[in-house]
């Protein structure tokens, strides 16, 4: 079999139907499957797919466990060739799906491949960068900012970066292509991140392997862009601060991480005074980040 399409999903019943509508129209491929594994939605959604896409391997999870963790069950039973990881809030155009495999065969070495993502708007997204750090994170944010908030340098700089295929640090989980014996090397994502941040360290250890990690214009999908989350939108600040935590316990030094350990506590007091209903998020997450216990549970039901 050619390739494997992974698909974690989080209560968003009504943007997975559209993704899967869109990728069973539009593989382009003779020898593929779908896998779905289910973070024990409470919005019907694994009964939605057996109901309207009877050929779709479903996986329910009692748990809310994550996307590492729901991913990794999904690639463990794949029988592909080569791993798709896609968004259940994304959009897939016709054979958009057979050209990133294409292109993925085209190079031996090439361990990791993602395409141009834009959202339902049609507005580019910024979906590649640099490995993890202060200078390269506040980079990204600058660069957004720019592209999102006028007509000048920067969107036009953003612009041009996005028009040639290049080799990256790290593309976005959002929709990434990976050979499977690769991807059984490293043992998949590491299931410590709960949430975010397991796309770049992912990438990271495929470079460690020696494999080149690249970004494509050549392939165009549409990202709606973490609807899932929009509901708990305490709980996606929470773990995007414990994962940037982990991340950076796991891949630099005690310097680095004590900085970002003080500036995430920064960002919680302020947050604790502004926003009175996420308190208790905030004290749960200083607990996290400065007692020294693994940043993420091996399991979370928000």
């Amino acid at each position: 079999m050619k390739l494997s399409i992974a698909i974690v999903s989080y209560n968003a019943r009504d943007d997975l139907e559209r993704c899967l509508t869109s990728v069973l129209a539009s593989t382009g491929l003779d020898s593929f499957e779908v896998l779905v594994a289910d973070n024990a939605s409470s919005d019907g959604s694994a009964a939605m797919v057996r109901e309207r896409f009877p050929d779709v391997h479903v996986v329910e999870l009692e748990d809310n466990v994550g996307f590492s963790r729901a991913s990794n069950r999904l690639w463990r039973q794949a029988r592909g060739e080569q791993i798709v990881f896609l968004n259940s809030d994304t959009l897939v155009p016709k054979t958009a799906l057979a050209s990133l495999a294409a292109i993925l065969r085209e190079s031996p070495k090439l361990g990791a491949l993602g395409p141009k993502l834009r959202n339902a708007e049609g507005v580019l997204e910024m979906s590649y960068g640099k490995q993890l750090s202060f200078l390269h994170e506040l980079r990204q944010k600058l660069l957004n900012w720019g592209y999102r908030n006028g007509d000048g340098f920067l969107k036009d700089y953003v612009h041009r970066q996005y028009l040639a295929e290049r080799s990256v640090d790290w593309v976005s989980g959002a929709c990434l292509v990976a050979p499977r014996p690769l991807i059984a090397q490293i043992e998949g994502f590491d299931e410590n991140f709960f949430l975010y941040s397991e796309d770049v360290d992912l990438c990271a250890r495929i470079r460690e392997q020696g494999h080149d990690v690249r970004f494509t214009p050549r392939v165009e999908i549409t990202h709606l862009g973490g609807r899932s989350m929009r509901k708990e939108k305490s709980l996606a600040f929470v773990e995007a601060q414990r994962s940037r935590v982990y991340f950076y316990a796991k891949h630099y030094g005690q310097p680095r991480l004590l900085l970002l350990k003080m500036y995430v506590t920064f960002t919680l007091f302020a947050r604790f005074v502004f926003r009175p209903a996420d308190r208790d998020a905030c004290r749960r997450l200083a607990s996290s980040v400065w007692g020294g216990s693994t940043p993420v549970s091996a399991s979370r039901t928000p």
